[in-house]
């Protein structure tokens, strides 16, 4: 079994569609279903994606909780690189780069634009 896509709401398809380019996340697919606009992307050519959903007509707040999501992983070969890439295209920082040795992993934390908390991490 292989994991297909994660699917968060965006407030702003475009800033989020920037956001995530500038991570190197490129467009694999889009629909739109019952007035929703759906965008897949994708980055590395990594198995899964990020599906993007935005209803311009919704009325709640997006209002990600960490209670309910803790966060989206993503392997990545420079940690560093991609937690500055991230913050200078929007991110509020979370956790700086550092090794978590319980896990054998160097990674580091970040809030997207909508506040949902991502980790790029490397193992080893």
């Amino acid at each position: 079994m292989d994991l297909a896509h994660v699917a968060i709401w965006v407030s702003d398809l475009d800033r989020a569609l920037e956001f995530y380019g500038a991570l190197g996340f490129e467009e694999t697919n889009r629909f739109t279903l019952d007035g929703v606009e759906n965008v897949y992307v994708a980055a590395g050519g990594g198995d899964g994606d990020l599906q993007l959903r935005h209803d311009p007509d919704r009325t709640t707040p997006i209002a990600p909780s960490r209670a309910d999501t803790d966060h989206v992983a993503f392997t990545v070969d420079d940690v560093d690189a991609t937690y500055e890439a991230a913050v200078e295209a929007g991110a509020a920082p979370v956790v700086e780069p550092v090794e978590i040795d319980a896990a054998d992993a160097y990674a580091a934390f970040v809030e997207d634009p909508e506040g949902y908390t991502l980790e790029f991490y490397r193992t080893g």
